[in-house]
């Protein structure tokens, strides 16, 4: 909306507003109309072209100004955007801008409630990985001191009575 009405800033308020309205709803066809014709050098086929295209809706312009937006849009990161928003001093624009802001602002802070939620589940089964690999780790050194002091009990009795044996 910026470019366009940067574009054309000798528009009346009345198809500013209009314009707005019809970019908003994504209505454009409407927009395009209210848009002035860029004036080229006229040709015989131009005129009668523009002449016939007040009176029928023109698809292919619409269409041109839609893919033109969308490029705009493509070349200017969120970030950027709304950065940009804080400066619009448009009164035309400001209730839209507002709404705008209001918008971003409830989207983000659901993409970072669920960001925050993803990244609390896999740091939380980490932990849990983590913790069940060090009780295995520690169940495995209390078995092994375990088993070292039976077999040391063991070689211990067998050595006694190896030597009883001998005594007799």
């Amino acid at each position: 909306m910026r470019h366009l009405l940067g574009k054309h800033q000798h528009l009346r308020p009345e198809k500013r507003t209009d314009l707005i309205q019809s970019l908003l709803e994504g209505d454009f066809n409407h927009a395009q109309r209210l848009l002035p014709v860029d004036k080229k050098s006229p040709t015989v086929i131009g005129l009668v072209v523009t002449a016939v295209g007040a009176f029928l809706p023109s698809s292919s312009s619409a269409e041109s100004l839609k893919k033109e937006m969308k490029v705009l849009a493509a070349q200017q990161s969120d970030s950027q955007f709304l950065l940009e928003l804080k400066g619009v001093d448009d009164e035309d624009l400001l209730s839209v801008v507002q709404d705008i802001e209001a918008l971003a602002h409830y989207l983000f802070s659901s993409l970072i409630d669920e960001t925050v939620e993803a990244m609390a589940r896999t740091v939380t089964a980490m932990q849990q990985k983590h913790c069940r690999r060090s009780i295995r780790d520690e169940l495995n050194r209390k078995e092994m001191n375990l088993k070292n002091k039976v077999l040391v009990e063991f070689i211990r009795e067998l050595n006694a009575q190896s030597t009883r044996g001998k005594d007799s």
